[in-house]
């Protein structure tokens, strides 16, 4: 009886051991999120974890570069948007500059037929120049738009890089202050029951 109690106790000792060299949970940021062993947190989850990381609360720290993330997303997208409403914008000016540049010449041509005389063909010219200059306001005020919309693209990317880098930081400082070398190397021991060389019985391996 006092042998099995012996061994109850030592099995139990045993599991106590293992239990404090249990793997640390690691976290990882997911976009603006925080998943811990591959499962995502909620975010009041996620501001529970950031309190205390070594003593420190960086829940405001990490609201502030997710605050700034996605708005440097937000300005990558809209800047794209405006851009490519500007593009749209000058190609629809080029193309009424082309169909007036045109237009005016036919009428040029035809005006300069029918007068013959100078005035004729200079009025010709001239409504074949006004043609052509029909589109060029479409066309500056495109080149206008495409030109705050790339900057903005250009403005918000250091600005979600830049951030996205600060949130990873700080998971980083919570999977250092939650591993140290105790808890990340197992103890190589190992408890088994079968043949020993003393007969059958528990044999502990480290």
């Amino acid at each position: 009886m006092k042998k099995l109690l012996a061994i109850l106790v030592f099995i139990t000792a045993c599991v106590s051991l293992n239990a404090q060299y249990a793997t640390p949970q690691i976290a990882k940021r997911a976009g603006c999120t925080i998943k811990l062993d591959g499962e995502k947190l909620s975010r009041e989850e996620a501001v529970e974890l950031l309190r205390d990381i070594d003593g420190e609360d960086y829940s405001a720290e990490w609201c502030n570069a997710r605050g700034w993330r996605t708005a440097g997303i937000v300005m990558m997208s809209a800047g794209g948007a405006v851009a490519l409403c500007g593009i749209v914008t000058a190609g629809a000016g080029a193309l009424v500059s082309a169909a007036g540049a045109v237009a005016g010449g036919v009428t040029g041509a035809i005006v300069g037929s029918m007068g013959g005389s100078d005035s004729a063909q200079k009025t010709g010219s001239e409504a074949a120049e006004s043609g052509a200059k029909a589109g060029v306001p479409l066309i500056n005020t495109g080149l206008v738009i495409g030109a705050v919309g790339t900057v903005a693209v250009i403005a918000g990317i250091p600005i979600t890089v830049v951030n996205c880098k600060r949130m990873t930081g700080i998971v980083d400082k919570y999977n250092a202050a939650h591993t140290s070398p105790a808890e990340s190397v197992a103890p190589a021991a190992e408890l088994t029951f079968g043949p020993t060389s003393n007969g059958v019985g528990l044999s502990l391996r480290f």
